[in-house]
């Protein structure tokens, strides 16, 4: 009898631990138009992604030795009311630089995060040393 119990226990947690790999293998975090990442070696890479918490988007930007500038927006509505933020990095070097963008607003180190937020946008609009002004468009979705 002991045996039989052991066993289907062990089944259950079996069955349980794939059914919940499987759940979180599918869900997907950044959607984004193209191919996502702009890297012909002549243009701005970027690279964003969910905070784990969900309540920021991460962006990195590398190659920055190819533009002059850049700006980014993150567009979206919190309850039905727009909301974004907005930002322009002037690159002194070839590196690489990295933002944090919170989904809401923070004051003496309290911040209150958004809620029902819907239709995320997040566009950088580069301009090359070249002139050339390129922008990229992701959509995500928290």
């Amino acid at each position: 009898m002991k045996k039989i119990i052991l066993l289907f226990a062990f089944t259950l947690l079996l069955f349980h631990s794939f059914t919940l790999n499987q759940a979180l293998a599918k869900k997907k975090i950044i959607r984004r138009s193209g191919s996502g990442v702009v890297s012909t070696g002549t243009r701005l890479v970027i690279k964003p992604r969910l905070r784990s918490d969900r309540r920021a988007l991460i962006v990195n930007f590398s190659n920055l030795g190819v533009v002059s500038s850049f700006s980014y927006e993150l567009n979206y509505d919190s309850n039905g009311i727009p909301q974004g933020v907005a930002g322009t990095v002037t690159p002194k070097g070839e590196g690489n630089t990295q933002r944090e963008l919170l989904f809401g607003t923070c004051s003496r180190n309290v911040c209150r995060y958004h809620t029902g937020i819907s239709g995320m946008k997040f566009v950088v609009t580069s301009t090359l040393k070249s002139g050339l002004r390129v922008r990229k468009t992701f959509r995500v979705r928290v």
